[in-house]
């Protein structure tokens, strides 16, 4: 293509400009760009990159450690109210509970003697099976029963904050904030709040309708719902909000707070300037638009952060220190010595021919003045007894054995090489000699493959017109004893492979396996397509190998000091450095029955392959 000899020829002059500039360069001034290009910006980039990265992990471990407490208190909030639900089901469906609220009871001896026996235990049941459940009251408008622990009678104004809600709900169940007066003054809840009187398949002793309303009112206590946070290790401040963005509960400074009355969240005045907020929607279908808002400081959120990059800086900064000092001493072992020769050198340019009188060194430096030493020795002598003339002849000698050279050279170039075989075959085609023509246009093709590479990327058809060229000149070797089949699918021609994949197998097939068999030999090819890989298989008829040599021949492939097997070992180690070691590589074979190599490749190449 002729961009790709434009892109040649533009890197080709880049190259050689960028080489003229750095050989104008003092060796002092090329090491202190050495050190700039090679140390200080590396060392700069990879730390800034790293402190990145490490804040980057740092601030995600933060996050995800919030994330992992909101789910702890999500869980715990729905396990709460589940348990609720849960008792208040057990109440709903106490057929003998209800009947006994529709009693019309002949006095307070009547009410009391069925209080004690079950209406009673059925209250302190719940509070003692559930720790969560602060208190249970079931509300009812039966004017024969008594207000005592548990049952009160139902006072429209009373509990006007929540009767509405319940009666009006569908469900007869919602969940709500309350609170009340106790010991210590205000005491605020999580309430859920059930009808009773929902449940229509109810069979009552007064008939099929529940006679009296009931509802079920328990209390949660609101710590409940945090007791599953260690906030010494949490470090944050978080809020329990209900739908209208009004404070139920808090626990801030390792204390919980409960919100009376219940006060509505403003960032202006709970959130400080310069901290993180989180917030999580509750996943409780009850406590539809509830939330937890957490509120942490900075100093919690990136404290851990400025500490880790004070110390990657400090690191830095010593590691630089280290290295300058460390190049420089280097660098002026280098250049010292370096600048000192240079001098020498300019001396001897103007014929005078002093020694180095300087603390050498075992380096190549010190070899390099101790040689300039002996030159100027010998060169003194040479001088002294007028050789000059017999090196100036010597040096017309060598420019002219280069010329020789030079010449041979061009002469044998690939042009040469082609229009020389060209000839031979149209010499042979002209003497009806075709067989010979056709061998020779055949390696004529093999051999411009191979000198003019081009891009390392080829089509599986290409790859195959290669492979049969190569098979053609076997046969010619070979004669009748080598046969060879091809087979390839039609949508695997178009494939790109790595040049040189499927030959080597073919001439490894041929040499090692049909070459030292005595009867006739084949070689099969097939290429085809299996899902997202392409399978290539090239098996012959040969002499194969026993299950040893086919272990050592795998142990072996990927051994550099390996000198056997060279095509075979060659195609195995491109292939797993194009494919980043996803080509799959198989061996199979026996005794007299010959060899089969398998390779199956992804259909997609890596972008790099492309440019090589």
């Amino acid at each position: 293509m002729w961009w790709n000899k434009v892109l040649k020829k533009f890197f080709k002059f880049s190259k050689e400009r960028l080489l003229d500039k750095l050989d104008n360069l003092s060796v002092r001034k090329k090491l202190l760009l050495v050190y700039i290009l090679c140390v200080l910006i590396p060392t700069i980039v990879s730390h800034f990159i790293f402190t990145i990265f490490i804040v980057k992990n740092l601030q995600q471990q933060k996050i995800t450690q919030i994330k992992s407490a909101f789910n702890i208190l999500n869980t715990n909030v729905k396990r709460v109210i589940d348990e609720a639900i849960l008792y208040s089901n057990t109440l709903y469906t106490d057929d003998l509970l209800n009947d006994m609220l529709d009693i019309d009871y002949q006095g307070m001896e009547d009410f009391y003697s069925n209080y004690v026996q079950y209406l009673r235990n059925r209250i302190y049941q719940g509070r003692n099976v559930y720790s969560n459940i602060a208190r249970v009251t079931i509300y009812t408008n039966n004017p024969t029963i008594l207000n005592s622990d548990g049952y009160r009678k139902l006072n429209v104004q009373e509990v006007k904050d929540w009767y509405e809600k319940v009666i009006n709900n569908q469900q007869g169940i919602v969940v709500i904030p309350t609170s009340d007066n106790s010991v210590n003054g205000e005491e605020g809840y999580v309430s859920l709040i059930r009808n009773l009187n929902q449940y229509e398949q109810r069979s009552t002793s007064t008939g099929n309708n529940s006679k009296y309303t009931k509802i079920a009112k328990i209390d949660i206590y609101l710590s409940s719902f945090f007791n599953s946070i260690n906030f010494e290790v949490f470090g944050g401040e978080i809020y329990l909000l209900e739908s209208n963005n009004r404070i139920i509960a808090a626990h801030t400074y390792n204390n919980l707070i409960f919100t009376k009355p219940f006060v509505k969240f403003e960032a202006s005045k709970f959130v400080p300037k310069g901290s993180y907020v989180f917030v999580n929607n509750l996943d409780i279908t009850l406590l539809s638009g509830w939330k937890l808002v957490g509120v942490f400081s900075r100093s919690y959120m990136m404290g851990e952060i400025y500490r880790a990059i004070e110390f990657i800086l400090l690191i830095s900064l010593l590691s630089l220190i280290f290295a300058t000092f460390l190049i420089r001493l280097i660098t002026s072992s280098i250049s010292n010595r370096l600048e000192l020769l240079e001098r020498h050198i300019r001396k001897v340019k103007k014929q005078r021919f002093e020694i180095l009188t300087c603390k050498e060194g075992n380096d190549e430096i010190g070899n390099l003045i101790r040689e300039f030493n002996n030159m100027t020795v010998r060169l003194k002598e040479l001088i002294e007894k007028e050789m000059l003339s017999e090196i100036q002849k010597k040096t017309l000698e060598v420019e002219k054995k280069q010329a020789e050279i030079n010449a041979l050279q061009s002469q044998i170039n690939p042009h040469f090489l082609f229009n020389t075989l060209d000839s031979i075959r149209m010499r042979s085609v002209l003497k009806n000699e075709l067989e010979t023509a056709e061998i020779i246009k055949y390696l004529t093709r093999t051999l411009r493959r191979l000198i003019y590479w081009g891009n390392d990327i080829t089509t599986v058809q290409e790859e195959i017109n290669f492979v049969e060229d190569f098979l053609k000149i076997q046969q010619y070797r070979f004669g009748e004893k080598l046969t060879y089949e091809i087979f390839v699918e039609e949508d695997a021609k178009n494939c790109l492979i790595p040049k040189m994949t499927i030959q080597p197998l073919v001439e490894n097939a041929c040499i090692h396996g049909i070459e030292e068999k005595e009867d006739d030999g084949k070689v099969t090819v097939r290429v085809k397509k299996e899902g997202i890989k392409l399978m290539i298989e090239v098996a012959d008829n040969g002499i194969g190998m026993d299950e040893k040599k086919l272990e050592e021949l795998y142990a072996n492939i990927n051994n550099p000091l390996y000198d056997k097997s060279i095509g075979l070992k060659n195609v195995y180690r491109r292939l797993m450095l194009y494919y980043n070691d996803n080509a799959e590589f198989y061996i199979e074979s026996s005794i007299k029955k010959g060899t089969k190599v398998i390779i199956k490749l992804p259909l997609e190449l890596p972008a790099f392959a492309y440019k090589i």
